[in-house]
C-alpha cells in the first residue's frame, strides 16, 4: 500500500508519454495513409541543389541568431573578463552556440517538448548560470517567440485582409502587455488567487523574467525576429520548390508546422503533429484545386526531416566539442 502515492506519479507520466506517441504516430500513420510512397521519393528529390543549399543556410543562420540572444538575454557580454577568456567566433561565444546546438537538438529528438529541460542544465553547466536564472531565461524566450511567429502570421498570411492584420496586431499587442502586468500584479499580491504551489512557482520564475532588465533589450527582440524570418523563409523555400506553388503558400506551411510545434502533445521526433501543422498551413492559404493533400504531405515530412537531420548532426558536433566551452587565455 505504501508504494501507491509514490508511483502514481509515475503511471502518469508514462500514462502521458504513451499518449503523446500514440497522438504522433497515429497522425503520422493517416496523413501517409493518403501519400503514396513514391510521391514522399519525389518530394526529396524534387528541390534542386541551390534550393538545398539555401535552406541548410538558413537553418544555419537560425542557429547563430538563437545563439546572439542567448548572448543578450542572459547578459553574457556584460560579465567582467576575469582570467581566461570565453571562445568567440563572428563575435559569437562558442559555450553560447553549443548550449544552443545541444538544446535544439533535444527538443527536436524528445516527445512532448520534453527537451526543453535540457536548457537549465546545459546553461548551468556550460555557461556557469543560476539554474533560477536559466528557467526564467528559457520561459522568457519561449514567451519571445509565440509572440513573434504570430506576429509574423499576422503581417505575411496570405491573403488575409488588411484590416484583420491590423486588428489582430492591435490585439496581440495590448494581451501582451496586459499579460506581463497581470503577472506583475499577482507577483505583487502575494499570489493569494493562486492556489497551487507549481502555479505559485511558474508565477514567480515568469515575474523573475519580466524584470529581468537583459530581457527587454531591443537586441534580444531584434535576433528573434530574425531567427524567426530566417528559419520560416528558408523552409517556405524548400516547400515551394516541392509543391511548386507560391513562396506564400510555402511560407504559410512552415508557420503551420512551427506552431504546431508548440502545441504540448507532441509524438516521437513531432512526427505528426508537425506534418499536420504544414498541411493545415497550406489548406488555409492555398486553393484546394491547386494542392493535393499528396503532395503538402511529401512536402513536410521533406522539410520535417532536413529540420530534424540537421539539428541531430548540429547537436552531434557540438557535443563531440567540448573546447568551445574552454575557456582560452588572454593575449
Amino acid at each position: 500500500m505504501s508504494s501507491t502515492p509514490s508511483s502514481t506519479p509515475v503511471t502518469r507520466r508514462w500514462l502521458r508519454q504513451a499518449l503523446t506517441w500514440l497522438v504522433g504516430v497515429g497522425l503520422l500513420a493517416w496523413l501517409l495513409s493518403h501519400v503514396p510512397l513514391n510521391t514522399v521519393r519525389e518530394a526529396l528529390a524534387a528541390p534542386s541543389a541551390l534550393v538545398w543549399a539555401g535552406t541548410l543556410l538558413g537553418l544555419l543562420l537560425s542557429y547563430l541568431m538563437r545563439a546572439a540572444r542567448l548572448q543578450v538575454v542572459m547578459g553574457l557580454n556584460d560579465q567582467s573578463p576575469t582570467g581566461a577568456l570565453p571562445r568567440k567566433a563572428l563575435g559569437l561565444r562558442l559555450d553560447a552556440l553549443r548550449v544552443i546546438l545541444m538544446h535544439n537538438a533535444a527538443v527536436n529528438l524528445l516527445p512532448m517538448r520534453a527537451g526543453e529541460l535540457s536548457f537549465p542544465w546545459l546553461a548551468s553547466t556550460q555557461l556557469r548560470m543560476p539554474l533560477a536564472q536559466a528557467v526564467a531565461s528559457l520561459l522568457w524566450m519561449r514567451l519571445q517567440d509565440l509572440a513573434v511567429l504570430l506576429a509574423l502570421g499576422l503581417l505575411l498570411w496570405p491573403g488575409l485582409p488588411v484590416v484583420w492584420r491590423a486588428a489582430g496586431l492591435t490585439l496581440l499587442v495590448l494581451g501582451w502587455f496586459a499579460g506581463l502586468k497581470l503577472l506583475d500584479l499577482l507577483q505583487a499580491s502575494g499570489n493569494a488567487s493562486v492556489p497551487t504551489s507549481k502555479w505559485r512557482q511558474l508565477l514567480q520564475r515568469l515575474h523573475a523574467a519580466l524584470v529581468d532588465p537583459h530581457h527587454h533589450r531591443p537586441a534580444a527582440w531584434g535576433f528573434t525576429w530574425a531567427n524567426w524570418a530566417i528559419k520560416l523563409t528558408a523552409g517556405a523555400l524548400l516547400l515551394s520548390a516541392i509543391t511548386q506553388t507560391s513562396l506564400g503558400a510555402g511560407w504559410a506551411g512552415a508557420l503551420g508546422g512551427e506552431l504546431a510545434a508548440v502545441v504540448p502533445i507532441q509524438g516521437p521526433a513531432g512526427f505528426g503533429t508537425y506534418e499536420a501543422g504544414v498541411w493545415a498551413g497550406f489548406a488555409l492559404s492555398t486553393p484546394a484545386s491547386a494542392l493535393a493533400q499528396g503532395h503538402a504531405v511529401a512536402a513536410a515530412l521533406a522539410l520535417h526531416l532536413c529540420f530534424l537531420l540537421c539539428a541531430v548532426a548540429a547537436g552531434a558536433i557540438a557535443w563531440a566539442t567540448p573546447s568551445w566551452s574552454s575557456p582560452r587565455l588572454p593575449d
